[in-house]
């Protein structure tokens, strides 16, 4: 009976194949039938994505056909209409499956992607939303008198705090901002008021620009009338600096800061409004020009019991986390007059320059290169800053030095590791000015030198025994690396010591790593390896044998 049952099943499906079924573009079954797509199912891995370039998502969509089994070899159509999406594949597999990639290409604005999938004449649409975009503003000054002329700042960035060029913001509120201004290549805009409302009282701007709207209140304050004092407990308080590390600035330049933002609530997690913030560098500060945006003034909490000035960096580079800033704050202006600092939160952050800091990188393992002559390692090159930022577009240079070659009888395997049949000479390269030339009466150190030391009538060992070449190209990714590799013939494997020396230069801060390395072998070549032969000789380093 179930033989019966496997046989009328099988039938069946055939029969079905052979029908085809509701439309679509053909394709074939896992055993090989031509059938029509009845339908496609898809899965996104993420339902959003942030703006920092290089997070994305993938899409995975799966052919049918009338009695839901995958259907091969059947085209996936996508279309975006922002954000760029790349295929994996573009014909569905065995298992009815194609796959593609969905990123945000170079729009970092906060929005849908609209996505239009096709197979055949199915067709379906999503979309998947883009994150990260934040704007900061802050005025200075932070709480202006009536008719006092006003400047606001403006800062929009990404996801990880990287300000973002060319930014249409649209500005309006109650203080008088209007118009339409352009981030610069920092992510930055400003913008004046000659004068603030006649009137004291509480006022607004707002911004909206990369698919964000920010919105922030400004106290304009009658010198005769001051501002309420604080109502309620403190039982929370927080300072956050955002973004954590930013670069310094020229010289007579303003655009690198970063937002301080300090938050008061209750008990109840309620917001207290009129809290007063002074925002302060902790000394030992780094001079050269950094400040805070509101100076020494006080600045007063909204409505949403948030304070805020910038932290404007000067033209010193610091440690990692070597600016430290404090909010000094209290319920009245007594409290907190004369410089006094109540009550504090204290915050820290990095100023830096450029990558400082390169770091040379490898495994344990050996590949071999073309019709097996060769051995080839590789190398990971990582560029980052102070603070240990990922640099992306560094431009890296790579070189290789030979220092010393060896010279014995030869190599044997023991336990399968190799040892040199004594005795064993490691001897300097000839080349000491490393020109490739054999040079007669070089003065090093005040003492004429022959470089043909073991008088062989060349120079060992030879340049070309050892070469190094770019992998990954030589400008380091979105994640800060590249791949740099070494390769050298089979025969020189144990016989060479290496140096491979990375170096980088972004605006006019050098990063450099070197690491001395042995030419080696893989273990499979160790009974009969080319290698296991001297290739410079055997005896003492004066000697041409």
């Amino acid at each position: 009976m179930r033989s019966a049952i496997k046989y009328f099943s099988l039938a069946a499906t055939i029969l079905l194949a052979s029908c085809g079924g509701g439309g679509g573009s053909a394709g074939t079954t896992p055993g090989g039938s031509t059938v029509s797509v009845a339908s496609f199912d898809y899965v996104l891995d993420k339902n959003a994505i942030s703006n920092s370039g290089a997070d994305e998502a993938t899409l995975t969509a799966t052919a049918l056909d009338a009695t839901n089994n995958p259907v091969s070899g059947v085209t996936f159509k996508v279309s975006a209409d922002s954000g760029i999406y790349t295929p994996v594949t573009t014909v569905t597999d065995s298992s009815g499956k194609v796959v593609g990639k969905i990123s945000t290409g170079a729009n970092k604005s906060n929005r849908a992607i609209n996505l239009s999938m096709t197979m055949g004449d199915k067709a379906k649409t999503d979309k998947i939303s883009v994150t990260g975009s934040k704007i900061s503003l802050s005025t200075v000054p932070a709480a202006p008198a009536p008719g006092a002329q006003v400047s606001l700042a403006i800062k929009v960035v990404d996801v990880n705090g990287v300000g973002i060029a060319g930014v249409p913001v649209t500005l309006g509120g109650s203080l008088g901002f209007k118009g339409t201004v352009n981030t610069d290549s920092t992510g930055t805009a400003s913008a004046v008021i000659a004068a603030a409302p006649a009137a004291g009282g509480i006022y607004t701007v707002e911004s909206t620009g990369s698919g964000v709207t920010e919105t922030r209140e400004v106290q304009v304050i009658s010198p005769s009338a001051g501002v309420p004092d604080a109502v309620g407990t403190i039982s929370a308080a927080s300072l956050a600096i955002t973004p954590n590390t930013i670069a310094p600035n020229a010289a007579g330049v303003t655009t690198s800061r970063a937002a301080l933002r300090a938050l008061f609530q209750d008990a109840s997690n309620r917001a207290i409004k009129n809290v007063r913030v002074r925002f302060e560098i902790v000394e030992p500060s780094l001079g050269a020009g950094e400040q805070i945006s509101t100076g020494s003034a006080i600045v007063y909490t909204d409505q949403n019991g948030i304070a805020t000035a910038d932290y404007i960096a000067g033209t010193r580079s610091s440690p990692t986390n070597g600016v430290v800033i404090r909010a000094c704050y209290a319920a009245t202006d007594a409290a907190i007059a004369g410089n006094a600092c109540p009550n504090f939160q204290i915050a820290t952050m990095t100023v830096a320059s450029s990558p400082l800091s390169i770091t040379l990188g490898d495994n344990n393992k050996l590949e071999k290169g073309n019709s097996e002559l060769t051995y080839i390692k590789k190398f990971d090159v990582a560029v980052a800053d102070a603070a240990g930022n990922a640099i992306p577009n560094a431009q890296i240079s790579a070189s290789i030095d030979l220092i010393y070659y060896r010279k014995a009888k030869g190599i044997v395997s023991v336990n399968d590791a190799p040892g040199y049949i004594d005795p064993l000479y490691i001897c300097r390269n000839e080349d000491l000015n490393r020109n490739g030339l054999i040079d007669s009466g070089l003065l090093i150190n005040g003492v004429l030198v022959d470089e043909d030391i073991n008088r062989n009538g060349k120079i060992e060992p030879r340049k070309a025994d050892v070469i190094i070449s770019y992998v990954g190209g030589q400008v380091t990714g979105a994640n800060g690396r590249t791949v740099i590799q070494v390769e050298y013939p089979q025969s020189v494997a144990y016989w060479i010591d290496y140096a491979v020396k990375v170096t980088t230069n972004v605006a006019g801060s050098e990063g450099v790593v070197e690491k001395i390395y042995r030419t080696e072998a893989l273990k499979e070549d160790m009974e009969n390896g080319s290698f296991l032969k001297p290739p410079y000789g055997a005896q003492e380093c004066t000697s041409p044998n």
